[in-house]
């Protein structure tokens, strides 16, 4: 079974962006956020939280994406 990255603790999410940054870097050789296949959103209007919207589509299980955020809101799992 193919190995998927899992936002695994939202709730520590401060919307930072550098999952994004880094995701779109190594898939696409730039930094855009737009085209990464991370995206951060906001929960919902009125929560305090973020998401993680992440394109299954493609390959996801990067150690350098999990290890770069500063909460450690994600996992490497198997999918």
């Amino acid at each position: 079974m193919p190995k998927i990255l899992k936002p695994a603790r939202m709730e520590k999410c401060t919307g930072c962006g550098l999952c994004e940054l880094l995701a779109s870097r190594l898939t696409k050789g730039k930094l855009s956020y737009s085209g990464s296949f991370l995206q951060i959103r906001k929960a919902s209007s009125g929560q305090p939280y973020f998401k993680a919207i992440i394109d299954y589509g493609q390959k996801t299980d990067y150690p350098e994406v999990r290890d770069i955020c500063p909460e450690n809101c994600y996992d490497i799992e198997e999918g």
